[in-house]
């Protein structure tokens, strides 16, 4: 009776190491963070500072527009700021007098609702005003594409001499994907599933490196049979060896 119980033990025991034990599956690099990038506003392209394939820190310049159109218009609205900021001052100083002389019953109501009109229209045009020189900051800044994030140039659109119209939609000049976050995607069957989870710590391995990483999302997907669901892992790779389309494994 004592062997039976100790053989059913170690079935026991075999079966939950087999059940628990880890998990490797095949899987594929793609970027965590990818975007196609655009300037927002109308102009003509004078410096294209990147190439496919480059390395670019966040910041750093990769497509500046011609500026001189964009500086004029934010001088000129500068200027406009000024000039009504001096008559805002003006209608408000006039209305002060207006509300003395109503105090000393010297001037009439009607006159001094004028008043009060003219120093709220005078406002109003210069809170736009400055709403215009705002926007003319803006388009500014915008004149000048910079990268987002530490990453890799993956395609370039753009020329110099281009011309930039955005009407209908916008175009993409510069496509790049962090050079340092990583997904590993990998397919798995309903068993597997059920030994991911969110947060669970993981290891990607590639040829010559091993990873660490989290699970981001247990997907289902529609394009296999059902019942399969893709493992997502995220990690990095401060050497930059790794690219959309690797193979690697994910072990769990």
């Amino acid at each position: 009776m004592k062997n039976f119980i100790t053989i059913v033990g170690l079935l026991y025991s075999l079966n939950v190491n087999t059940v628990y034990a880890q998990q490797q599956v095949d899987a594929v690099v793609d970027w965590a963070q990818r975007v196609d990038l655009t300037i927002p506003v109308d102009g003509i392209v004078k410096k294209v500072s990147v190439n496919t394939g480059q390395i670019v820190k966040k910041g750093e310049l990769l497509v500046e527009l011609d500026s001189r159109v964009f500086n004029a218009n934010k001088r000129q609205a500068k200027a406009k700021v000024n000039g009504l900021k001096a008559a805002y001052d003006e209608m408000k100083r006039e209305l002060d007098r207006a509300n003395e002389l109503y105090d000393r019953t010297v001037l009439s109501q009607h006159d001094l609702q004028v008043a009060i009109n003219n120093e709220i229209i005078a406002k109003s045009d210069l809170e736009k005003a400055k709403s215009d020189f705002v926007k003319a900051q803006v388009d500014l800044e915008y004149a000048s594409l910079v990268a987002p994030f530490d990453g890799l140039i993956l395609k370039r659109n753009v020329e110099e001499g281009l011309a930039i119209i955005n009407r209908d939609s916008y175009q993409t000049l510069i496509t790049m994907a962090s050079s340092q976050s990583y997904l590993a995607k990998a397919e798995l069957t309903p068993a597997q599933s059920d030994l991911a989870h969110i947060g669970q710590e993981v290891k990607v391995v590639a040829a010559d490196k091993t990873y660490s990483a989290i699970v981001v999302a247990v997907e289902y997907t529609v394009e296999k049979s059902a019942g399969e669901l893709i493992l997502v892992v995220k990690f990095a790779s401060p050497n930059k060896k790794l690219h959309a389309g690797s193979k690697v494994k994910v072990v769990f």
